[in-house]
């Protein structure tokens, strides 16, 4: 991780903020993806070994990393503006990654989710509390016009923040008793459900997209409006691909009970 040390109110106008490596136009890019293969994610585990959601949970995991750690050196410059935004999406979609056939990969996965969804509301919190200040006078963010960071839009965050935090709260013990729930269906209901994944590929990130494109829309804006540069983390790419390969993996459980009643 770059050790890159941004004082925000010496940066000069319309000069490149060269912000903690990771959210580069690529990186951002593979997030949105990750997003909106949510459905897709979520058929996939049902009825098998939890194996399919490893490589989603791998990746979002690492990301949630890299935003504590950037929050935590202060690295983020204005990106420090996006956490809430992120936890308020996060807390729905991480859901996505929580379906398992058995109970073993439910304990992991919901645990794991959960885990990820407080680590993110940690680091919101930490932006909040150090990060935005930082940025009085100086970060951009579109909210019904341009706007500059100022301690009373810093409020504004504050309310947002308290919002995500109750929303997070539920979402994280409803991650962990729909994990068991799934987990805890009989196989033979499921069928071959979960080979719909393929099919959800193409349609499920436009219902997705329905709801996300106003995060990536604010997002863009941001880093465009703030001059944001950041260099491209090759383990998220690669963290990335993991995910789609464990994704696609067929479930072998409906072939098995098919071939074996």
């Amino acid at each position: 991780m770059s050790n890159i040390t941004t004082i925000a109110n010496t940066t000069a106008p319309g000069w490149p903020v060269e912000v903690v490596d990771g959210f580069s136009l690529m990186n951002r890019w593979l997030i949105y993806t990750s997003l909106l293969l949510v459905p897709a994610q979520y058929i996939s585990g049902i009825g098998g070994t939890g194996l399919t959601n490893t490589g989603f949970l791998a990746f979002n995991y690492y990301q949630q990393i890299k935003w504590y750690w950037a929050t935590k050196a202060r690295t983020l410059h204005a990106l420090s503006l996006l956490p809430a935004h992120f936890n308020m999406i996060y807390a729905i979609t991480y859901f996505g990654g929580i379906s398992s056939g058995n109970l073993v990969s439910a304990t992991v996965l919901g645990f794991g989710s959960a885990g990820a969804i407080l680590l993110n509301t940690i680091s919101a919190w930490e932006s909040y509390k150090t990060n935005l200040p930082e940025g009085y006078g100086v970060y951009r963010f579109f909210f019904f016009g341009w706007r500059t960071l100022t301690p009373q839009w810093r409020k504004f965050f504050l309310v947002w923040q308290i919002f995500d935090s109750l929303v997070t709260a539920g979402t994280t013990m409803k991650a962990l008793s729909f994990s068991y729930q799934i987990a805890a269906k009989d196989d033979d209901e499921e069928g071959w459900t979960s080979y719909l994944k393929y099919p959800a590929i193409i349609l499920g990130p436009a219902v997705m997209m329905l709801g996300i494109w106003p995060l990536i829309m604010w997002t863009e804006l941001i880093v465009q409006r703030n001059n944001i540069v950041s260099p491209t983390d090759w383990l998220s790419v690669w963290l990335f691909i993991a995910q789609c390969g464990t994704m696609l993996i067929p479930s072998i459980g409906p072939i098995r009970k098919a071939l074996f009643k």
